[in-house]
């Protein structure tokens, strides 16, 4: 493997990690944020969104032969560059941890009752390490498969959904006196679970990716691609529920999926469409692994050392899944409240600092 790796993988790489604090997690919050504004509220926030994309564009693109780690070292200098590398760190920590997390709740409660969250965990954890390790190459190959089985997943639960859909379930786009902060709180936390996720790229550096003169266009197709998927995935949520008994389930796209059915079979077609959530919080998974394992090596060069530091890493994050989120209804509260605050707000003020820093390196380069 040459470790090399297309600009259209890495536009099917973002794809996954925009959808995958959605399904399962974000379309309640969503709609419990903005009832029926939820719709406006998710175009706004792709709008909003455009925001941190671009700035990941701007920075990725500047000294593109390193990675994240190496570039704020190259551009903070040693002290403050550490420090920069230490917060992103943490991110990845935090996000490998709500991904395995998320994983292992979906499975458990959907394909496997009654079976221990280390066990499923372990085995979650075991098959990221496998890809990571084997390098960036085949990450991209395996997010690939799973953009490709994930659209083709979505594109037969439209076909066999459209005959329940309900316009007037939708209506009204705008309702009470609230509306304005509906739509404000529903968009900047969708910019802030999708778009804002394009961060954890950074460990990608642009000169891994073939043919990276075209990149940004591919990268900013790919965003609009997947933010319109979840405006659609919404959109059939409320047209066949109605906004009041969608927020009643906890993940009311899975009990929209027990619509599909083959007349006169027993087949629990849900539990099958259902899996490209699992698609999305894989790849959440991987990329987060990967920026762990990048920064890992950034501090020790033994191999053997940081493959025990890593797996190590990655098992405490599982076990942390477990015990700080609480159950379902505990983690999802706890996200609706805590995530754009303490985990949103922060990612985009270092990535905004990371982007000023490289307009002002550029600018005295160019001087």
């Amino acid at each position: 493997m040459n470790n090399k790796i297309s600009r259209i993988q890495v536009g099917m790489f973002l794809y996954l990690i925009c959808s995958s604090l959605y399904l399962g997690l974000g379309d309640i919050i969503l709609l419990r944020k903005s009832g029926n504004e939820v719709l406006i509220a998710m175009v706004l926030g792709t709008i909003l969104g455009i925001i941190p994309v671009l700035m990941y564009l701007k920075v990725n693109s500047y000294l593109p032969t390193l990675n994240i780690y190496e570039k704020n070292i190259k551009i903070f200098g040693k002290v403050f560059g550490n420090i920069i590398n230490i917060i992103i760190f943490l991110i990845y920590i935090f996000m490998l941890t709500v991904a395995i997390r998320s994983i292992v709740i979906f499975i458990t409660s959907k394909y496997m009752q009654n079976t221990p969250y280390a066990f499923v965990g372990t085995l979650i954890l075991i098959t990221s390490l496998i890809i990571c390790f084997r390098g960036l190459e085949t990450i991209a190959r395996v997010s690939q498969l799973s953009f490709f089985a994930s659209i083709l997943f979505m594109i037969i639960i439209e076909l066999f959904l459209i005959k329940f859909v309900n316009v007037s379930n939708i209506l009204p786009l705008i309702n009470g006196n609230n509306y304005i902060n509906n739509i404000l709180n529903g968009a900047i936390y969708h910019a802030s679970s999708c778009s804002i996720l394009t961060m954890l790229l950074l460990t990608i550096n642009k000169s891994s990716i073939k043919n990276e003169e075209k990149y940004n266009k591919t990268i900013i197709i790919f965003y609009l691609i997947s933010s319109l998927s979840l405006c659609v995935v919404m959109f059939f949520v409320i047209s066949c529920f109605g906004y009041n008994i969608a927020t009643s389930f906890r993940y009311p796209e899975y009990i929209l999926l027990k619509k599909i059915g083959i007349s006169g079979s027993e087949l629990h077609l849900e539990n099958l469409l259902a899996f490209r959530w699992i698609f999305y919080m894989l790849s959440l998974c991987n990329i987060s692994l990967y920026g762990i394992i990048c920064g890992v090596k950034k501090v020790s060069k033994n191999i053997k050392l940081n493959k025990i530091i890593i797996i190590i890493i990655s098992t405490i994050c599982m076990i942390l899944g477990e015990y700080v989120f609480g159950n379902i209804p505990h983690s999802i509260i706890l996200i609706k409240n805590y995530y754009v605050p303490f985990i949103g707000i922060p990612i985009f003020i270092t990535l905004l600092i990371m982007f000023i820093k490289v307009l002002f390196s550029k600018k005295e380069s160019n001087d």
